[in-house]
């Protein structure tokens, strides 16, 4: 979906959909906010980017899958890193996150 052709963001389009796969309802999803339970649908129909941020950090999705979608969050990452001298190849976040718990 491309947010400038049909003037919504994704956030609009499937936000109860993204609540719930958070595992929140409509009340807990207001208190994260720091809203009123009602004004629960102004938040998703929101295009305010200040807003928006604080979903994606209360929902922990990234930004831009709120505005564009979930295809807009694909990342290409390969490589090798080396760790004390040893190889470990990188192609997914959870080589990421692996690595960052050898090194904590």
């Amino acid at each position: 979906m491309n947010v400038l052709e049909s003037g919504k963001t994704y956030f609009e389009e499937h936000g109860e959909e993204l609540l719930a796969a958070a595992g929140l309802s409509k009340v807990q999803f207001a208190q994260a906010m720091g809203i009123k339970a009602q004004n629960v649908g102004k938040m998703i129909a929101t295009k305010n980017a200040l807003s928006l941020a604080k979903v994606a950090e209360v929902l922990d999705i990234p930004l831009q899958v709120l505005v564009y979608g979930p295809e807009q969050n694909v990342v290409d990452v390969r490589g090798c890193v080396y760790v004390n001298g040893a190889p470990h190849l990188v192609s997914k976040r959870r080589d990421i996150e692996e690595l960052l718990e050898i090194l904590a």
